[in-house]
């Protein structure tokens, strides 16, 4: 019976949408962490003819019998998260697209919105879990402030000096498809050729960071919970399906008895 197969399809579908929003629901209060999405798709349909289709009569000559559907993507929603002031000199968030570039002890770039920095014991500014910023950035260990830019100029201010001194710039990039980048865990991802190479951002595109601020997730909680209570139910019924398809085979078992 075919109801049991497509039931089923929609069972695991609707499992997956629950994993999703229970992997959204932890994040809500990681800094930077972005949303993700189920999307699905009907599977293939078995057309049986019927008869002669008629326009008039608005009959399409033949009975589509579905097969369920199946999960085709999960995509993240890099809309941009709120943002919160921190008044930390390294903290910075970055207003609209754009990643910041940070390396890997094995020399590979991760890309990443979290800009919660601080300085290492090599002066390096670094991110939470100890990356270096791209390019390098050094922080003087006699600096008495940290300014840093709209456009990531970052400067530096001694106690015996008026003028600020640059020391670098934080670099940030773009991707012509952000949904194409790979998770790599810790806030940070990886590009593909999905998503396409990384591209410079300047202030002409729209780069604009602010210093003393941190950019949150971008999870809602009455959103997901809605979503949660709606897959719940697509699970539910679907499984009431299986029930009802096993019942009516059932009945016809009992036909020769």
């Amino acid at each position: 019976m075919k109801a049991l197969f497509s039931a089923a399809t929609g069972m695991a579908a609707q499992q997956v949408q629950i994993d999703t929003i229970a992997n959204n629901l932890p994040n809500v209060s990681t800094n930077g962490f972005k949303k993700t999405r189920v999307a699905f798709e009907d599977l293939v349909y078995q057309n049986i003819r019927t008869g002669e289709a008629s326009a008039e009569a608005q009959r399409p000559g033949q009975l589509e019998i579905g097969s369920g559907c199946r999960v085709i993507a999960t995509q993240r929603d890099f809309t941009p998260g709120s943002i919160s002031q921190t008044n930390a000199p390294l903290d910075v968030a970055l207003q609209g697209r754009g990643f910041f570039v940070v390396q890997t002890p094995d020399g590979a770039d991760r890309f990443t919105r979290v800009g919660s920095f601080s300085v290492n014991q090599d002066s390096e500014l670094v991110t939470q879990q100890g990356l270096p910023v791209s390019p390098g950035i050094t922080i003087p260990l006699d600096a008495s402030e940290v300014i840093i830019a709209e456009d990531g100029t970052v400067q530096v201010r001694y106690t015996d000096a008026t003028e600020a001194v640059t020391v670098g710039a934080i670099e940030v990039v773009d991707f012509t498809n952000p949904n194409g980048l790979k998770a790599m865990g810790g806030n940070l991802f990886s590009a593909t050729s999905e998503s396409g190479e990384p591209i410079a951002l300047e202030t002409a595109d729209g780069l604009s960071l602010k210093q003393g601020f941190i950019e949150g997730s971008n999870v809602d909680i009455a959103e997901e919970l809605i979503n949660m209570i709606m897959a719940q139910r697509a699970f539910e019924v679907t499984s009431k399906a299986i029930e009802s398809a096993d019942e009516t085979m059932q009945v016809v078992n009992q036909m020769k008895r």
